[in-house]
């Protein structure tokens, strides 16, 4: 018997119920429109009423996808710890028996995508130990087996090369991002990471590690070709400028750090703002020229602020903190070079609880060392002045 030949069938309630499925449709389409132009926070706002509207219909299926969508907007935009519950959810939806049931293959993969999304939100968020994300993969890979998924195992093999890297194990890394690559561009419509984020993801690694050749060609693979989009331009871009930083040839590193910044300011987000400005500022901080150095950072600051990815803001305090020591030593145009101490004194400050959070994070103490050593340099100042 159809719902029409019930006889507690409710007609209303029935065609209001088919309005919101037609709109959420509606809304949908133009999240990914938006989307697909780099408008994060339109489509975000798009994805949020489609969530609304599956929650009133209570259609589990309609509530994972537009959920997730939204959750992907929110981590466009830096606004992680939004996202980290609905990625909290669709894992808890893989271990419910009433829930996953019934579940369809869209479904499967948007839930798989939130393991995977879970562990990249959760790497930008010091609080949480990496030793937790990895357990979080784990349980991801044995969710996959269990439902015969085991193509799907790209995005979270991704993950663990990450995590590896930030913990210093980069050989490992590379290599499980080199096998998570491979994986990827076998099956490209997995959830997880898109195929231009793992090359580019192994790209950082490699000039990480001093192998700016093989990183050169990885990174130019995504620059060059109209296959990818300005999101993953910008990145190439970037990780060119960063390859010619490290080869000290500066003509190229301002040239790709600006067209890196010129995609930057075509998309809606302001991590892609930062980044650019960073890595701009790098350049000219490099040679040296402190006035353009100072100018690009501060751009750089005001989109880590909107975003508060503790990583990001960690990395600019240490930074101001070093070209105000270098100030305090090379600036004598007007005999008072030692002024530049407080404000060193003020960016260490801020630098280092971030510092901590992030070493305690994957138990390491590198960024605190990064910042005693600062601190060594400014006392040494400091007590010079004093005598």
């Amino acid at each position: 018997m159809s719902d029409w030949d019930d006889d507690d069938f409710d007609i209303d309630s029935y065609l209001a119920n088919e309005e919101k499925r037609e709109e959420i449709a509606k809304l949908h389409q133009l999240a990914r429109d938006c989307n697909d132009e780099q408008q994060y926070a339109k489509a975000e706002k798009f994805y949020q009423r489609a969530a609304e509207l599956a929650e009133e219909l209570n259609n589990l299926s309609l509530m994972i996808e537009e959920r997730f969508g939204l959750a992907i907007m929110q981590t466009m935009q830096g606004k992680d710890k939004a996202a980290l519950g609905t990625f909290t959810w669709l894992m808890e939806v893989a271990y419910s028996p009433d829930l996953s049931r019934d579940l369809t293959e869209d479904d499967l993969w948007c839930v798989a995508g939130g393991f995977m999304c879970f562990v990249d939100v959760g790497r930008y968020l010091p609080d949480m130990a990496a030793a937790d994300l990895h357990r979080v993969i784990d349980r991801g890979l044995d969710w996959l087996s269990s439902i015969g998924k085991r193509d799907w195992t790209s995005g979270l093999r991704f993950q663990r090369g990450m995590l590896w890297q930030s913990q210093g194990r980069k050989e490992a890394a590379l290599e499980e991002l080199e096998a998570a690559l491979a994986l990827c561009r076998r099956y490209p419509d997995a959830p997880g990471a898109t195929v231009s984020s793992h090359v580019l993801k192994v790209a950082d690694l490699l000039r990480e590690m001093g192998k700016l050749e093989e990183a050169e060609n990885y990174y130019r693979e995504v620059a060059e070709s109209y296959e990818f989009d300005s999101y993953d331009q910008r990145w190439a871009w970037k990780g060119l400028a960063q390859v010619a930083l490290q080869r000290q040839d500066w003509t190229n590193a301002e040239s790709y750090a600006l067209k890196s910044l010129e995609l930057a300011r075509g998309i809606e987000s302001p991590n892609p703002m930062m980044l650019a400005y960073n890595v701009l500022g790098d350049v000219y901080w490099q040679q040296k020229q402190v006035e353009p150095a100072i100018s690009a950072k501060i751009q750089a600051w005001h989109y880590a602020r909107q975003m508060k990815i503790e990583e990001d803001l960690y990395e600019l305090y240490r930074d101001f903190a070093e070209i105000r020591i270098y100030q305090a030593t090379h600036d004598t145009t007007n005999g008072n070079s030692q002024r530049y101490l407080p404000k060193a004194q003020q960016w260490l400050s801020r630098a280092l609880p971030l510092a901590i959070c992030l070493d305690r994070q994957v138990n390491s103490t590198e960024c605190q060392t990064e910042i005693q050593n600062l601190q060594g340099e400014y006392l040494a100042l400091l007590q010079g002045e004093s005598t």
